[in-house]
Parts: structure tokens; sequence; C-alpha cells
């Protein structure tokens, strides 16, 4: 027999051990997950447990609760989420503010529930440290109430954050001004969407809803996409979106007669800043008391060129594909059902559409007016949580 027999009866013979280990491997991985599986289940019956017996003990004569002042409303499937819960706990621990009530979102409720359950729970500041979806919900159930805000972001847009000109990429510097920063009042919207089956649904966002090209961007977005290349994955989305028909609507402003449009887009906003820094519509502040109504009917590639040289150049002078005007109620009536978003995610077909700004409805932790999307007017108070916020 040859050297190269042996040579290759060796190889098959290492190809078949490697096979054989890769297999107990994967049984093994396996088996180490479902164990886990159990585990974590196991954990969160007893955590569950616990829960429920310290609320019964709260709830015994002579038996004082000790009260947690902050909650942490958090995504923990974001990439850095176990960073934010131990920051925090050390913070808070720093600045004897006592335990942080947790509350993890799920993959059905990016924080509604959660949100309650904080203010069930008495808490004076939450935060929510996710992406829009998490931030949106938690700030629908804050609107109204003098429970503060702290945003930490953790998704692709961030929305919010970049109107409140947050540090994106400091997680430790958030959650700073999340506790001991200043508080302003800003608006939100309220808004009804009539879907095609005659369903109307409400909610509250905070920064910008609309319906057309901006919605589909956003409803197809790639994920995998959105982890390599962050807020860029939108740009790719929003190429392949760019050729497409106009959609005739009627558009009402404070009760006044409708006007008809021939569009491919619908926003109404309550702040104008985009992913990457870009400002739509610089007009537009969170405490304004004011929506800001974007329409555009770009035609062509040459019209999507003018869009992009206004909104970059800021110029002032108009331009007939890009329509503004600013109400405290807008309604809008689609003769073809079209795509919505509300805050950077897709929120389904709709009809049509019934804004209203609530004036200084919300409280949020921000560090400074001059760069945020509010008036630089001195408003705001340097009021640590976990006092409560004024009505300013």
């Amino acid at each position: 027999m040859t050297a190269e027999w042996w040579m290759a009866m060796a190889a098959l013979v290492l190809g078949a051990v490697l096979a054989v280990a890769v297999i107990v491997l994967a049984v093994r991985h396996r088996g180490l997950a479902k164990r886990h599986e159990r585990t974590r289940g196991q954990l969160d019956a007893v955590e569950h447990r616990l829960d429920a017996a310290q609320r019964r003990l709260g709830e015994l004569p002579g038996v004082d609760r000790p009260r947690q002042e902050i909650a942490l409303v958090l995504n923990p499937v974001k990439t850095r989420a176990d960073e934010v819960r131990r920051a925090l706990e050390a913070m808070a621990d720093r600045e004897g503010l006592g335990s942080v009530l947790v509350l993890e979102t799920e993959e059905d409720d990016p924080g509604t529930q959660m949100a309650k359950d904080a203010l069930e729970a008495g808490v004076r500041l939450v935060i929510a440290a996710g992406g829009d979806g998490t931030v949106r919900t938690v700030a629908e159930q804050l609107t109204g109430t003098d429970v503060a805000l702290g945003v930490v972001p953790l998704g692709t847009g961030n929305l919010l954050a970049r109107n409140l000109d947050l540090p994106i990429n400091d997680i430790e510097e958030c959650l700073r001004i999340a506790l001991t920063g200043r508080q302003r009042r800003i608006d939100t919207v309220d808004v009804r969407f009539t879907h095609e089956e005659g369903e109307v649904t409400r909610q509250t966002f905070t920064v910008i809803g609309g319906a057309g090209y901006d919605a589909d961007i956003m409803g197809d977005t790639k994920d995998e996409l959105k982890d390599v290349a962050g807020w860029l994955a939108y740009s790719e989305a929003g190429m392949r979106h760019l050729r497409g028909k106009r959609h005739e609507v009627s558009i009402s402003l404070d009760g006044g007669a409708s006007r008809r449009f021939k569009v491919r887009t619908v926003m109404v906003a309550n702040c104008g800043m985009l992913t990457g820094g870009v400002e739509l519509l610089p007009e537009a502040k969170l405490d304004d008391g004011l929506l800001d109504v974007l329409v555009l009917s770009p035609r062509h590639a040459l019209d999507w060129a003018r869009i992009a040289a206004k909104t970059v150049t800021r110029h002032g002078a108009k331009i007939p594909v890009m329509h503004t005007e600013q109400a405290q109620r807008v309604k809008v009536e689609f003769a073809d059902p079209m795509p919505s978003q509300l805050d950077g995610d897709a929120t389904g077909d709709i009809v049509a559409l019934d804004a209203r700004v609530q004036p200084d409805s919300l409280v949020v932790m921000l560090v400074d007016e001059k760069e945020a999307s509010v008036h630089d007017d001195g408003r705001s108070e340097a009021a640590p949580v976990p006092e409560p916020a004024p009505h300013i």
C-alpha cells in the first residue's frame, strides 16, 4: 500500500472523528439549551412567587413595603441590555435611590403592560431602554401623569432620543441624565387610525406618524441589515421604494375645509429630526403645542432630488412637491389604503387618520435645551428624580 493510500485513509478517519465530535457537541449543546430553558423557567416561577409574596406582605396591616422610586422597562434581547441593568443598579445604589424595579418587555408587548405595572408600583421615574417601539409605548402610558420618562436608546432609529439631544452611544451618560438631568414637559400626539375593515385604533406617539413612502421604508427595512449597518439600513429600503405612484388624499386642519392632494407620503410630526441627524422639519418643536404636517408629492427622480436638496441645505425657499402646514388637529382621508407608521414602527394599512396634539402632557428627562427640539426659553427645571415634575 502506498503512502498516498495511508494518507487518504488517515484523512477519512480524521473526517469521521470530526463528524462524530460535531454530532456529540450538537447533542450536548441542545441538551444544555433545554436545561437552561428549564432553569430559566424555574427561576421565573420563583421570582413570580417571590413578587406575589412581597405584594401580600405589603398588604398586611402594620407592614411597610419599601417603595421603589425608579423602574426600568428593558428590552432584554438588545445587545447591551445587561449592561444597562447593571449600570443603573450601580448608579441608583450610589445615589441612595434604593432598588430598581426591572420590568422586561416581551415579544408581543414592547412595553405597555410594563409601564402600567411601573405606575401601579408608584415609581416617579420610568426609564425606557430599548428601541423606538419600547420608548413610544412607555411614553404612551406615562402621558398625562407626573411620572418622568428617561430614555436609554438601544434601537436603530432612536428618534425621541435624537430629538432630546441625548448621547446616543453613551449608555452611562443617558442613565445619568435620566437620574439627575433636567425635567421638561413636552407635547404628545393622540392619533386614531381607521383601518380597511372599519376598525379604529387609538395610540399616542411622541415624534412622527405618517402613511405612504415613509411607512413603506419602516415596514420593509431588513432586520439583519439594521444589525450590521444601523440607521443606514433605512436608506437601502428607501431606494427600493423610491419609484411608486402617488395616491389621492384629503387633508383637513383644525376643522377647516378639506383640501385634496396627490401624494407619496403624508407625515404628522411633533418634532423634526430623523435618523442620521436629518432635520426634516426644522420649525417643529416638542413643546410648541402644534403639529407639523408634511406632504410630499414627487412625480419622478428630479422631484426627489429637489426634496433631498432642500432638506440637506435647509433652504427656506418653498418647492411645489414639499408642502408644510401647522395645526393642532389634522384629519387625513386616503382614497386607497396606505401603509402607516408611528415613531418608526409599521402599524398596518389605514384609510384615515385623526391626530390631535396634547400639549405639555409628558415629563421627560434631558440635559440641555440648546440642541434639543424644544424652545430654548429656560422653562425646564433642574429637579433630580425622585422629586415629581412640576407642570411647566
